[in-house]
């Protein structure tokens, strides 16, 4: 399809699955609520930036542990975890996720960089990314190459049952983590508990999708007050809640195979 027909195209999705939800999601989040969104993005920032950290800077998966003490890399994990499942919970209430598990392939497979709002690139350098630009172009691409990917193991796994497995697994990984940082180093044998570079750089791409997935959502609905086009709040939105997800599920395939 024509990039006109593209747009047209996500419009008539977010008129359909999303827009008659965001009224009720608006409600449910009214008031005492909205700060629960701004708490879930700053988990996501600081999780971001250490994860980050990882995947550049340390060299192999002991440096990790050499780096970071077990109580900073627990904080981390539990971050994830809290961004994770409140991203979930978000992109399912207001509809988000029923668009893309229904038309997955046709999203992904015409999405481009230049379809992601201006705003992206704000939520990106908040969790500390230099070149916001890049990593959009990084993030679409890796969507794109990868759908044929979460197209075949969604045939055995739906993937909202992928994104549950996946907030299991941190649950999981956070007991572990919370386990390690009560030992202690002297009560610790080698390699006890640790976690692969690999691991991380998956957990760094769910933390990543989460927060643009949650930032977009609240975007939609009204939380978040960006000076932005119609657009970006409805199909603008939707392509990058979608961005999102396909970002989660690649970090997922990292953490399977750590």
């Amino acid at each position: 399809m024509t990039d006109d027909e593209y747009r047209e195209f996500l419009t008539s999705l977010f008129e359909r699955y999303v827009r008659p939800r965001i009224s009720r999601v608006r409600r449910r989040f009214h008031h005492h609520m909205e700060d629960e969104w701004h708490y879930h993005i700053d988990q996501a920032t600081r999780a971001s930036r250490v994860l980050r950290f990882i995947e550049s800077d340390c060299d192999d998966d002991g440096d990790v542990y050499r780096t970071f003490a077990s109580e900073r890399l627990a904080r981390a994990v539990s971050d994830a975890q809290g961004v994770l499942g409140f991203s979930n919970r978000v992109i399912e209430e207001a509809g988000y996720l029923d668009a893309f598990e229904t038309h997955m392939r046709e999203i992904l497979a015409n999405l481009h960089p230049s379809h992601l709002p201006d705003m992206e690139k704000e939520v990106l350098r908040d969790m500390g990314i230099v070149n916001p630009d890049a990593e959009i172009r990084e993030m679409v691409y890796a969507a794109r190459a990868s759908w044929e990917r979460i197209d075949r193991s969604t045939r055995e796994i739906p993937i909202r049952q992928q994104l549950k497995s996946a907030e299991e697994r941190l649950d999981a990984a956070n007991h572990d983590f919370q386990e390690l940082k009560k030992k202690g180093k002297a009560e610790r044998s080698d390699n006890e508990g640790m976690k692969s570079r690999r691991w991380f750089k998956g957990l760094g791409q769910i933390v990543q999708g989460s927060a643009l997935s949650i930032a977009d959502v609240a975007l939609a609905v009204g939380v978040l007050q960006f000076p932005v086009s119609p657009e970006t709040r409805t199909w603008g939105s939707l392509v990058s809640v979608s961005t999102g997800i396909g970002v989660i599920l690649n970090g997922v395939g990292d953490l399977r195979n750590e």
